[in-house]
């Protein structure tokens, strides 16, 4: 025990030193535009619109955007699903990291040089009554079975006008997912202390088909858990 002792001490020394390392964001490490509407708001985000935007306003607009790290774009050449999902076109998905964290945090998708898909991952918190108070009320909440041999959910808010969706991390787990989803489907309310994951920008057609999708559930906003 009085081996182990200098050890654990050590470690727990340097996992404070680790949490009082970590960097704090500048505001332009951050895309904080879904909620603030700068430079533009939903459906728009930075200038682009799905449904409307082509590849060259994409790759026009990537230089501009201070929050990912530039050498990480990359491009991935192939078939994509058309706007209104009917068919498969020419297309690409173009991915970036952010500049802090460095991971990916950045997924927009082109088939037939139209914008179909953005997909925002936040590297800050924001809890659903925080994106409620600057989005207001979103038209739809609900959730998504994710795992097929695992049990994987994730929490959706839908703003079908702004063809927003905002959705949580993944829960996996009979307790997480209970806890998190189950919630939902029992009450159809949301907790208001839920952070928010992903910001998703997606056509009309995209919308209807995750609240029509069988793998889950949606309900009409009614507000959020007292």
């Amino acid at each position: 025990m009085k081996k182990l002792l200098p050890k654990l001490i050590i470690s727990v020394v340097g996992a404070l030193l680790f949490a009082c390392s970590k960097p704090t964001l500048s505001p332009d490490q951050m895309d904080k535009s879904p909620f603030t509407g700068v430079p533009c708001a939903a459906p728009c985000w930075h200038g682009l619109v799905v449904g409307e935007s082509s590849e060259n306003n994409v790759m026009s607009t990537l230089p501009t955007l201070t929050f990912i790290d530039q050498n990480t774009i990359q491009v991935f050449r192939g078939s994509r699903p058309t706007i209104n999902y009917e068919t498969f076109a020419p297309g690409a998905e173009i991915t970036a990291s952010c500049v802090q964290p460095k991971q990916q945090c950045l997924s927009l998708t082109v088939a037939d040089d139209i914008l179909t898909n953005i997909v925002v991952i936040l590297n800050y918190e924001m809890r659903v009554d925080e994106a409620i108070g600057y989005l207001g009320d979103p038209d739809y909440i609900g959730y998504q079975d994710l795992g097929a041999e695992r049990i994987i959910c994730e929490v959706n808010l839908i703003w079908s006008s702004k063809q927003l969706v905002l959705a949580s991390a993944r829960f996996e787990g009979l307790n997480a997912v209970e806890d998190n989803c189950g919630v939902i489907r029992d009450t159809g309310k949301i907790a208001p202390s839920l952070l928010v994951s992903e910001a998703r920008y997606g056509s009309s057609t995209a919308i209807e088909t995750l609240l029509s999708a069988s793998s889950g559930e949606s309900f009409e906003f009614s507000g959020t858990i007292p």
